[in-house]
């Protein structure tokens, strides 16, 4: 076997083992998802039948709660489900240079060479910072877009792959992924204060004892946990939206300057519109494109950052 022959089946094997490895993440990832689901199923029977049927005693008690409850937990679950089921949005079809561009750059190596057929690729594509070349996707990377290595596509204003949602976020699905960590977050609060008010009367035997204390008990230790995990989660992404800086971005930016940085009031309208109306609703209302993005530099409004009117993303998608 000659030398070309090994390294073509070396480099075969490699990607079998890549796919291979994604396919595992996949599956683990929509296990996970499973799970969730379940303790959400959990949580809402044990909150619902457990305590305000079998435990509350007043009226007024039990309609208070269950309405409060039930409006936390349909936002966060529908904010969920659009935030998992939301298909990232991939580099429209400009950016895919033609099949002899393509060629070209494939059979040279030299970098300075490549540098200048990207250049050359871009010059209408109104790329402010460096050109990238995905060979993976053949695609040029727009700003703010990187190649999940899950999903094995490139996306657009990358944030990260998240195995709790068995999908990555980005563009299209960034304001659906903090409205459900900031409505789960109120729901655990919510819950784990309900049933730990029900637990302080068990133990002070001003409830008597029942069946329902043991699955009230449980509802407090993992409402409380949730709530603990999910504030410092919706935290540091809240103050990454603040910067208008991603998950991604901040983890490799080595320089202090952010260039996307527009203030705190239209860093949030990037995310989350104009419209405030929409802000707190999962219904897709994110400023401009996925691909080009106002600078701090910049004179021109954010209003004015490519399509205002919020559209639905799978429209942009193609």
């Amino acid at each position: 076997m000659s030398n070309e022959e090994k390294d073509t089946k070396i480099t075969i094997n490699e990607k079998e083992e890549e796919e291979y490895q994604r396919s595992c993440m996949r599956k683990i990832s929509r296990i996970v998802v499973l799970i969730l689901i379940g303790l959400l199923a959990t949580c809402y029977y044990i909150f619902v039948v457990e305590l305000c049927i079998f435990t509350v005693q007043l009226l007024e008690a039990k309609v208070t709660f269950l309405v409060i409850f039930h409006l936390l937990f349909l936002l966060c679950v529908w904010c969920y489900l659009r935030t998992v089921m939301m298909p990232p949005v991939v580099p429209p079809e400009k950016f895919r240079p033609s099949e002899a561009d393509k060629q070209l750059y494939l059979s040279d190596e030299r970098p300075q060479v490549l540098q200048e057929i990207l250049i050359r690729m871009a010059k209408d594509l109104h790329i402010k910072k460096a050109v990238r070349y995905c060979t993976t996707c053949h695609v040029i990377k727009p700003d703010r877009c990187h190649h999940c290595p899950v999903c094995n596509v490139c996306i657009l204003k990358l944030d990260h792959h998240c195995g709790f949602l068995n999908n990555c976020v980005g563009f299209s699905n960034y304001k659906f992924f903090l409205l459900a960590v900031m409505y789960g977050v109120l729901l655990c609060i919510f819950t784990s204060a309900v049933s730990l008010y029900c637990s302080i009367l068990f133990w002070t035997h001003q409830l008597p004892n029942s069946p329902s204390k043991v699955p009230i008990i449980v509802l407090f230790s993992l409402t409380t946990f949730f709530a603990i995990m999910l504030f410092r989660l919706f935290l540091d992404h809240f103050e990454l939206a603040l910067r208008n800086i991603t998950d991604r971005e901040d983890s490799d930016n080595t320089e202090e300057f952010n260039p996307y940085n527009l203030g705190f009031s239209k860093n949030l309208r990037e995310v989350f519109g104009n419209e405030k109306k929409y802000w707190f609703l999962p219904i897709f209302s994110s400023l401009g494109d996925g691909f080009s993005f106002p600078m701090g530099e910049a004179t021109m409004d954010i209003e004015k950052n490519a399509a205002n009117v919020p559209k639905p993303v799978s429209e942009n998608q193609n």
